[in-house]
Order: C-alpha cells, then structure tokens, then sequence
C-alpha cells in the first residue's frame, strides 16, 4: 500500500505541475498584453515604464512562457523524474523573477504585492507542508532582496515592511490549517486507494480478481492489434482440493490457496483469483519453447506439497493462445478452459494446449 500512496500523491502533484504551467503561461501572455497597451499610456503613473527599453520588459515574459512549455514537455516524457526537486526550482523561479519584473514596473508593483502571498499560501495547498516552508522562505527572501533594491519599495518603506510582516505572519497561520487539512486528505486518498484495490483484489490471496482479469484480458487484446505482442491464457484448476478441506479444515484450506496464489505469481506474474480454487493468468510469449517452459515451471511449483511436506498439492492446467486459438474473450476463455478439463479427464497434476485438444 505505500508503494500505492506513493504513486497516488506523485499523480496529484503532476495534475497541479500541469495547471500551474497553464496559469503561468495566462499570466505571462496577460502581462504582454497590458504591457504593450500600457507602454504608450499617457498618464503619470504609467510614465516610469519609459525610462526602460520596452524590450527589457518584455523579456521576462517571454522567458516565463518559453520555460513552462519546455517544462510541460519535460512533464510528458518524464512525469515523476526528480519531481520535489523541480518544484523547488520553480519555486524560486516564480518567486525571482516576480520580484524582478516588480523592481522593472517600479510604482506599478504596488498591485502585484500580494502575489507573494499567493507564492506562499498556494503552494502549500498544493504540494503540503514541506514544499510550503520552502515557499515561504523563497517569498521572504525575494521580497527582502526587492525592498533593499527597488527605488520605489526604498521610498516606500513603511508600506514595504507592512508587506513584509503580512508575508511573515499570515502564512504561518496558514500552514497550521494545511497540516491539518492534508492528513485529512492523504486519509481519503488513502481510503479511496484502499477501497479502489478491495474492488479489483481477492481478498484472501490479495490476487487480482475476476473483474481485474475481465479488464486486463481486453487490454492484452487490444495491445496485440497495435504492438503484434501474443499471449496466452492459462486457466488453474487445483486437483483434489474439495479433499484438503474435508481433512484438514477451511483454515488449512484457506493457507493452501494463499500458498498456491504465491507460487502462481512467482512464475507469471498477471495472475488471478476467479473464485474457489480456479485461478487464471496471462503471459506474453515469443516462441512455442518459451511459453511450453513457463506451462512445465507453473505445473513444477503447483505440485510440489505444502506445509512441510504434509498436504499434497497439485492442478490440472489449461492453456490458450492469442491469436492462435481464438481471436474474441469468450472465445480465448472458453478453450482454456476445455484444454484444464482434458488435463482433469487425463489424470491432473498436468497442463494441455488447447491446439493438442482441439
């Protein structure tokens, strides 16, 4: 289950990576636009934009949306390499080069202060508490960096500090309420994660169950139309098993099924519980001498007795091949199966080809 927390979380920070790129890049083409209307406005407050070159303006934005498209195809291709390593670079980038385009604005900064408070509160709603402190470190450091370089913070000194508190303070109240409101979460992911494997696994050999095989098995047909990939079908019927739970009880027999589960899934590993003591698996194979070599290592751990020695075990093993066999699911099921009931019919502890019944 950690290994699927794990994943699930990574998953959840990639979904706020991708948004954020979008709202980056809104942002920074927003900026362009007010920039160019704004550059030739004739009013005094718009006045300081004229002592640059519009070009220096313009840089940052475009650099803005230059990055985040490059950091949207990085995302694509490698969606979970070094990920809190690279949300901590962005952080600073968000954070630096804001107060840099603040300290090129001059007085028209005034109405993007409360950004950094976005910085800080944002990014801990979204990535929890550790991404939060680095955050709200990077606001601080930025905006100090800013008001001791500014011409316009430097005159305003008295509305700078305010903000400087604001940014100390209220974050901080802010990530008390986070740690909360994230162990919340992280229990309903956890809870949602728990109940979506409960749906898909048996619960006594924790195998996939019959719904997971019905999804999976249309998912190997489909990759054999677009990849050419050919499997087979091996349905699992454990011999003399109904015997085991007469003599020894449900709760040996409940062992013996875990047991035979495992040893499955050592040799194949998409393998099934579909009720009782049937069991169903699915391998891709590239030659005959490969798939005959997994049937005799699957009938070779399936025989070998269990609990020191006692109890005998064995299975009778039917075996189908995509396309070979049949090139619909009933289809592919139902040989698989008529080949496990020759093996009964033949003696058990043995595997047939449904092509050596047909």
């Amino acid at each position: 289950m950690l290994t699927t927390k794990k994943s699930s979380l990574q998953k959840r920070f990639l979904e706020h990576e991708t948004t954020q790129i979008y709202i980056r890049i809104v942002f920074a083409l927003s900026f362009l636009a007010i920039l160019y209307y704004l550059y030739f406005d004739t009013t005094q407050e718009w006045q300081f934009l004229h002592q640059h070159s519009f070009g220096a303006y313009m840089a940052v934005p475009l650099f803005i949306v230059a990055y985040n498209i490059i950091y949207y195809i990085f995302l694509k291709k490698s969606p979970f390499v070094y990920q809190k390593e690279r949300l901590v670079v962005t952080i600073f980038i968000d954070t630096f080069l804001t107060a840099y385009v603040m300290y090129l604005i001059g007085p028209i900064s005034a109405y993007y202060a409360g950004v950094f408070l976005w910085f800080s509160v944002a990014y801990g709603m979204r990535y929890g508490k550790d991404i939060a402190y680095i955050a709200y470190a990077a606001v601080l450091f930025a905006w100090a960096v800013l008001m001791q370089s500014s011409p316009f913070w430097l005159e305003e000194r008295a509305v700078s500090i305010g903000w400087l508190i604001t940014f100390t303070v209220l974050p901080l109240y802010n990530f008390k309420l986070l740690e909360v409101l994230h162990k919340n979460v992280e229990k309903l992911h956890e809870m949602a994660d728990l109940s979506k494997h409960m749906a898909t696994h048996d619960r006594l050999t924790d195998l996939k169950n019959r719904y997971a095989f019905d999804e999976e098995l249309h998912h190997y047909i489909d990759n054999y139309y677009h990849k050419g990939e050919k499997f087979a079908l091996f349905f699992i019927d454990l011999d003399a098993f109904k015997a085991i739970n007469d003599k020894y009880g449900h709760d040996i027999g409940d062992r013996v099924l875990k047991e035979a589960a495992t040893r499955i899934q050592k040799v194949i590993t998409n393998s099934y519980r579909l009720g009782g003591d049937e069991f169903v698996a699915i391998a891709s194979y590239r030659s005959n001498e490969e798939l005959q070599n997994l049937a005799q290592n699957l009938l070779f751990n399936l025989t070998m007795p269990c609990k020191n020695g006692e109890i005998p075990l064995g299975a009778s093993i039917g075996i189908s091949r995509y396309p070979d066999d049949g090139e619909s699911e009933f289809e592919i099921k139902k040989r698989a199966d008529q080949a496990m009931y020759r093996a009964k019919q033949n003696g058990k502890n043995r595997f047939f080809f449904y092509s050596e019944v047909a």
